[in-house]
């Protein structure tokens, strides 16, 4: 019998087909740097010294996906934002870019081959890919283009402007969605698939309003823009979306990662079999919980969700920066030793019927 591969486990729950175990990822973020032996500033700024970092996660843990990780700033800072580079943490903007509204109008779409650190994203992901080869698929994310108008604006300023200036947020939002499409189109041409995250779109932040009324229709006419380039798009949003999540669901994606804070359970009701759904396991558990409290995470994101075979166990959101490899590898361990004996229940169950 053919020994399955990570891609292969991945590609059944796109196509929601039962393998022997449940697929299991996670979004790897900055601890990447850790197993590399680089700081976050070195993986940020050196497409090699990332690829090597994401490699070594990949030969310590075998997750059935690698998501190269990025910084949520590539886009702003190749439009002109100033961002700053801690030694080992994260990067930040030193300020919003559009102090004024009428500086949106000086704005022009990045070229994802030559401008800020878009090209060394790009060769990331083309590093990365050629080291897994066929033994994991490879993902990726792009801020989608409420993420990029928080970032130009400011979150506090533009969610005021949203009941002021509706207005400007649309032609922001607007502009915001071309850089997307850009990038997307960049994305595309190395050989991967879009996938959004907007994080700045929880319900933790924005009301189920603002989503309907200036997110939605830029994520409709996202996911028709790369279908039609044979390319669907997938969505991760942050925090809590239960009270968004028809909204979500009637945009047109077919894949979406939902963090621990929102109901897995809601998600899978609400699709009903149209969405290939993943992660909900909490992403402290990673730092700081025990074997027990993740071992309980993972059976009851399997139970919940996993019968359909549409379902990808990960963590909700990106593991932290002080995640412990113990704790990483207990979680791959249960989560595949658990998840043949779910599919194998499951089995047994379908051929008594």
């Amino acid at each position: 019998m053919e020994k399955l591969t990570g891609r292969h486990y991945m590609i059944s729950a796109l196509k929601r087909r039962h393998a022997d175990r449940v697929p299991t990822t996670v979004l790897i973020g900055p601890y990447c740097s850790r197993l590399g032996g680089y700081s976050v500033r070195e993986i940020l700024k050196d497409a090699r010294k990332s690829a090597e970092a994401h490699l070594a996660f990949h030969r310590r843990f075998h997750p059935d996906s690698v998501i190269v990780y990025n910084d949520i700033y590539l886009e702003v800072e190749a439009l002109g934002c100033e961002l700053e580079f801690p030694e080992d943490n994260i990067s930040h903007p030193r300020s919003p870019l559009l102090k004024d509204q009428s500086q949106l109008a000086g704005l022009k779409v990045p070229d994802p081959k030559k401008d800020g650190r878009l090209p060394y994203f790009l060769e990331l992901c083309e590093r990365v890919s050629a080291g897994v080869g066929k033994e994991a698929a490879v993902g990726l994310g792009n801020s989608g283009p409420w993420n990029l108008a928080m970032h130009l604006r400011g979150a506090e300023q533009l969610l005021v402007e949203c009941i002021t200036d509706p207005g400007f947020v649309h032609e922001l939002m607007e502009f915001t969605t071309e850089v997307v499409r850009t990038v997307g189109d960049a994305v595309i041409e190395v050989g991967f698939l879009p996938s959004l995250g907007e994080a700045f779109a929880s319900c933790s932040l924005i009301s189920p309003e603002i989503y309907r009324d200036f997110i939605k229709p830029c994520h409709r006419d996202l996911c028709e823009y790369f279908r039609a380039k044979g390319a669907p798009m997938t969505i991760h949003i942050c925090g809590y979306i239960d009270p968004i999540m028809e909204h979500l669901i009637d945009t047109g994606i077919n894949f979406i990662s939902i963090d621990a804070p929102s109901s897995l359970k809601k998600m899978v009701d609400l699709s009903d079999s149209r969405l290939t759904i993943m992660g909900n396991v909490p992403t402290t558990l990673f730092a700081t919980g025990t074997r027990e409290e993740m071992e309980e995470a993972i059976r009851g994101c399997v139970e919940t969700a996993a019968e359909g075979s549409g379902y990808i166990l990960s963590s909700g959101c990106e593991i932290p920066l002080n995640s412990t490899e113990e704790r990483v590898e207990h979680f791959f361990t249960y989560a595949h030793d658990f998840g043949r004996e779910f599919m194998s229940r499951l089995m047994e169950k379908e051929e008594t019927v």
